[in-house]
């Protein structure tokens, strides 16, 4: 993708800590969502507006003031301290795919705040205690875990297994996992509402959130087969419960990818999806043209990227000079890209789209970046998706930006209800209390419908 920038305006009149809520619908209104009480039931976007009132069409909100643009917003959620905030316990599961790949489920366990002496008002809690567990179960040479996660011993998983509570799978974005702050706020907010009635997971992609990576097999926009096979088996186990989705930022471009393929045949009741950057030739265009989306955010993601694949060279290394062994595509990809040689040239990647040029796309058969995001796009399987699914996406947002916002072709899919806001930049809708905006929303939302849907 050449490069051609943009000057470097920031737009007063996208400045503000007041938003708006803008419903947008198919011409046709959206599906008729059957009740408990009321089999006939009601259009989706009328039981959002009756039962989540902060995303009815023309809703106001209130951000934290000093964080007045999207750019600000997004430095803020990523630069200060939220370790006081969001005091979530996980209990980690190494999950075995059918390829002999792995990643990790992190389980939220609020059961442990009393186990472990949490004390809300000064976030302390008996470390000594958890760490002697923490001891016994973590696994050889793995990676040491981030604050308050452990993992699972035998007893624990078991009866993580045996719990039929309704279930939220939650896809972070593509340098995130568990441990970040807007995901904590996720899971704290989805495990508490109705008096605690939902079972949370956070599904860390594989390499992520201090995960390891055991194959040849690293993900991208189109590896949505990890968060079948996991629903499935939660599916499997508790075939009469019902399962819930939500994605933040490219793990909402996974899970809106992962719905149209599977179409009404999917076990999941309804997902959220937050920030998706929906159509990603669009966002790799802002990416690469806008000065301050390339300059405060492009280089942190792209050397995300590339620590990933230098910390796990060992399994994902090919020689220099490697060819495909066959025509790489989507369903059969090679990854022949991983050398040493293009593991030099990655330490001159500024942007997503040079590690993409490189690593992804000619492992999956495009010949470049461009021709990837074109074809992974989660905008191209929209139309396809047959669940119920809240959308959320700010104008505002520094990463994504306006223009790959789904709101042209919305029209295709009456089961979707898109909430665009003018404010909140990407992920953060932060608050005077440091609390996320969004966060709260997308939590009401799967309370009030699990509540109410039939």
């Amino acid at each position: 993708m050449a490069s051609q920038s943009t000057y470097p305006l920031i737009k007063p009149w996208n400045w503000g800590y007041h938003g708006t809520v803008t419903q947008i619908t198919s011409k046709e209104g959206t599906v008729l969502i059957p009740l408990k009480d009321n089999k006939e039931g009601i259009p989706l976007a009328e039981l959002v507006s009756k039962n989540v009132p902060s995303l009815k069409d023309g809703a106001k909100f209130e951000l934290k003031p000093f964080l007045f643009t999207g750019i600000l917003q997004t430095l803020y959620l990523g630069a200060a301290d939220f370790s006081k905030k969001f005091q979530v316990f996980y209990g980690r599961e190494i999950v075995e795919f059918s390829d002999t790949g792995v990643c990790t489920a992190d389980w939220v366990m609020p059961s442990w705040k009393q186990k472990y002496n949490f004390n809300e008002k000064t976030s302390t809690f008996d470390k000594k205690a958890f760490d002697l567990d923490e001891k016994e179960t973590h696994p050889d040479n793995w990676p040491r875990l981030q604050p308050r996660t452990r993992y699972l011993n035998e007893k624990e998983m078991t009866t993580i297994h045996e719990d039929d509570r309704p279930l939220v799978v939650c896809c972070h974005g593509l340098a995130g996992g568990s441990h970040e702050p807007i995901i904590r706020s996720l899971t704290e907010n989805l495990s508490k509402v109705g008096n605690g009635k939902f079972q949370v997971v956070v599904l860390n992609t594989r390499g992520c959130a201090r995960s390891k990576i055991t194959t040849r097999n690293l993900f991208t926009a189109f590896h949505t087969m990890d968060l079948r096979e996991f629903v499935n088996r939660e599916h499997q186990k508790h075939p009469n419960r019902k399962i819930y989705a939500v994605g933040f930022s490219f793990g909402g471009t996974m899970l809106a990818n992962y719905l149209g393929e599977e179409g009404d045949k999917t076990p999941i009741a309804s997902a959220a999806v937050l920030c998706n950057p929906w159509d990603m030739v669009l966002s790799g265009m802002k990416t690469r043209d806008d000065f301050w989306t390339r300059t405060l955010f492009a280089k942190n993601i792209t050397d995300f990227l590339t620590r990933m694949v230098k910390v796990n060279m060992a399994e994902l290394e090919s020689p220099d000079g490697s060819k495909p062994d066959h025509i790489p595509t989507v369903k059969n990809p090679s990854y022949y890209t991983f050398t040493q040689e293009n593991l030099a040239k990655a330490k001159d990647f500024k942007l997503i789209s040079d590690f993409d040029d490189v690593f992804t796309a000619p492992a999956l058969g495009f010949k470049n970046a461009l021709e990837y995001y074109a074809a992974a796009g989660s905008i191209n399987r929209l139309p396809n998706i047959k669940i119920p699914l809240l959308v959320i996406n700010s104008t505002d947002d520094p990463v994504v930006g306006p223009d790959p916002i789904p709101n042209h072709i919305i029209d295709s899919n009456n089961h979707l209800l898109l909430c665009e806001t003018d404010i909140g930049g990407h992920l953060a809708y932060l608050d005077k209390n440091n609390d996320s905006w969004s966060t709260n929303q997308i939590a009401n939302y799967f309370d009030k419908f699990d509540e109410v849907a039939l």
